[in-house]
């Protein structure tokens, strides 16, 4: 699970980094997340991919979370219980 996991960010840094590098200076770029839960566990995709893009240089503008609807897959729900998942539009900005 931690190497689906790394694979799955180490994947979103090489596209959020050609996203910076094909977007003009003042850009604006949205992206839809939903966090997820693995073995328990929920992971804040939003914040870790606003991190990640951060890091690259963008300028993080806002995080708009959504109504939480969705929960866990139901192999978590069984095992952990079920737990309402954050959904959320970030926004950056290229400088």
């Amino acid at each position: 699970v931690l190497q689906m996991v790394e694979g799955y960010f180490t994947e979103l840094t090489f596209l959020f980094f050609e996203l910076f590098r094909t977007c003009r200076k003042g850009a604006k770029v949205a992206i839809v997340n939903d966090n997820v839960r693995y073995a328990g566990e929920v992971i804040p995709v939003d914040f870790i991919s606003t991190l990640l893009a951060e890091l690259i240089g963008f300028r993080p503008v806002k995080i708009y979370t959504l109504r939480q609807l969705k929960g866990n897959s139901s192999q978590q729900m069984k095992k952990y219980g079920r737990v309402a998942l954050r959904k959320s539009i970030t926004v950056w900005e290229k400088p």
